[in-house]
């Protein structure tokens, strides 16, 4: 077994690595050669691990292999190269108790920490970061700042409401019954009375309307009613005390329910996806925005046009709303549809998956609203040949949609709730 209190071994990669890497991937050319030259790659072997206890220097990410991270009370969970959870930290600077253990023959690089604090604030105060981001001077001088708290940690990410931690954590649990859950649902009025409201709705109704949070439970089953307690309960985030960003809030929400809605359809036609699951990843996939628009507000920030705060908000919404899904402890899948809701030529082989999907909800969403300058023709955008093969003209695509409309309109006013 190999020992990794051996000293580091230093390997040469392919620089554009830190190009996807959060949050390195937000240094400049010259900086992330300077992050390179000092990383160190370790090589473990089955069996071998590392403690975040005692990786407060470093941001360590999976190279190669399968790692299981493990945590305090959780489940372990099984980490892999190349997707979406290898290019975040495999510790955070918070973590203390956690640790990963290999299941195959790992690389893991090294990046030292404090190194990237440092050239993160010369790049900032240098201006760099404008040249490489080609934002005007204001915008600029926004995004260096979040930019800035982000890294620095000021900048504050939405935690999961209370119930739907509860929730979330009970149903993993193998041993878990449903009383567990209806316990634990009970305790909130609220939210057991619009899971009742599910439970009911032409979504999922059968011939007897269920009367009581249990019999919404088992209607739903275990897996689907705790997607849905964090998806009902996303809703309380996208709240805030300024009445300069209240009506920009209450847009994105309102931009969350049409996606998810729209997705949610989607999935149902197209079969072999959680439809829960697929809802859930259309109400988070602009989360990110959310800690964006009240660091503007709590910290006094001027923006005086509506395009500077949207070109931010873009520039940022991904980074961010990755790691709230981190935070989150969601799925990885999250991360990938996050990244990938706009990106209209993605082509990834095989079935149907999240991202595809929600990049098939906003075409759908910008048909629906006549907004079709930014879109690409139908038929050159990928997923649709997995959705309908040889039916990908902009004209099927709309009466699919308007076939959906009941179900759709249903999502939604349950989401309104």
């Amino acid at each position: 077994m190999a020992n990794i209190n051996d000293p580091l071994i230093h390997l040469e990669y392919d620089i554009s690595l830190l190009r996807k890497l959060y949050p390195l991937k937000e240094l400049g050319l010259d900086e992330q050669q300077q992050m390179a030259r000092k990383s160190h790659v370790l090589e473990l072997l089955p069996g071998d691990e590392l403690k975040a206890s005692e990786e407060h220097r470093w941001m360590l990410y999976l190279l190669e292999g399968k790692l299981d991270l493990l945590g305090h009370n959780k489940p372990p969970e099984l980490l892999q190269d190349s997707t979406p959870h290898s290019y975040f930290p495999l510790f955070s600077e918070q973590s203390d108790t956690t640790h990963v253990q290999a299941q195959s023959h790992c690389r893991v690089i090294r990046f030292d920490r404090q190194l990237f604090a440092t050239l993160m604030d010369q790049s900032i105060m240098s201006g760099e970061e404008l040249e490489t981001i080609e934002v005007s001077e204001v915008e600029g001088t926004l995004f260096n700042e979040i930019m800035h708290a982000f890294n620095s940690g000021e900048l504050a990410l939405p935690s999961l409401p209370e119930i739907a931690v509860k929730v979330k954590e009970a149903a993993s649990n193998p041993d878990v019954s449903v009383d567990d859950v209806v316990h634990i649902i009970e305790a909130d009025p609220a939210m057991a009375a619009r899971l009742i409201q599910v439970a009911n709705s032409p979504l999922n109704a059968s011939y007897e309307p269920v009367r009581g949070i249990k019999g919404a439970v088992v209607r739903l089953g275990l897996s689907n009613t705790r997607e849905l307690v964090v998806s009902l309960s996303i809703k309380q985030l996208f709240n805030t005390s300024s009445s300069l960003l209240k009506q920009r809030m209450q847009r994105l929400y309102q931009h969350s329910v049409d996606i998810a809605a729209i997705s949610y359809s989607v999935a149902s036609i197209a079969g072999g996806l959680d439809v829960d699951h697929v809802l859930l990843a259309g109400l988070i996939h602009d989360i990110g925005i959310i800690p964006i628009l009240n660091y503007i507000d709590q910290t006094g920030l001027e923006v005086t046009e509506e395009a500077e705060l949207e070109n931010i908000v873009e520039k940022l919404r991904a980074v961010v709303g990755s790691l709230i899904v981190k935070q989150w402890d969601l799925s990885s899948d999250f991360i990938a549809a996050i990244e990938n809701s706009e990106n209209w030529y993605r082509n990834e082989p095989g079935k149907l998956d999240l991202s595809d999907v929600l990049i098939v909800a906003h075409i759908y969403d910008c048909l629906q609203r006549k907004q079709v300058r930014k879109l690409p023709k139908i038929s050159k955008v990928p997923v649709f040949k997995k959705l309908y093969s040889e039916h990908i003209s902009t004209e099927f695509a709309q009466q699919v949609l308007e076939q959906s409309k009941q179900q759709i309109d249903e999502v939604k006013r349950l989401l309104r709730l």
